[in-house]
């Protein structure tokens, strides 16, 4: 995938949009370490500990993220 823009210009619009940029925490990583290994793509298991742990709604139409009971997903 190509990007039009630069990423520091994506990152000032998703800031405006009014997301916010979560950084990846040591307890992420404890998250993923006790995740069950449903997905195996390790970018996609990262971000299901991070919404987990935050607490935070998850937007992706990929089958395996609706298999994590902890995890609050929309589409």
């Amino acid at each position: 995938m190509r990007l039009d823009i630069k990423l520091e210009e994506l990152k000032l619009e998703i800031i405006r949009s009014g997301f916010e940029i979560l950084p990846l925490d040591f307890e992420h990583i404890i998250g993923l370490s006790n995740l069950e290994t449903i997905h195996k793509d390790p970018f996609d298991r990262i971000l299901i500990s991070q919404a987990i742990s935050e607490n935070c709604t998850i937007i992706s139409r990929d089958s395996n993220f609706n298999q994590y009971k902890n995890l609050k997903l929309l589409w």
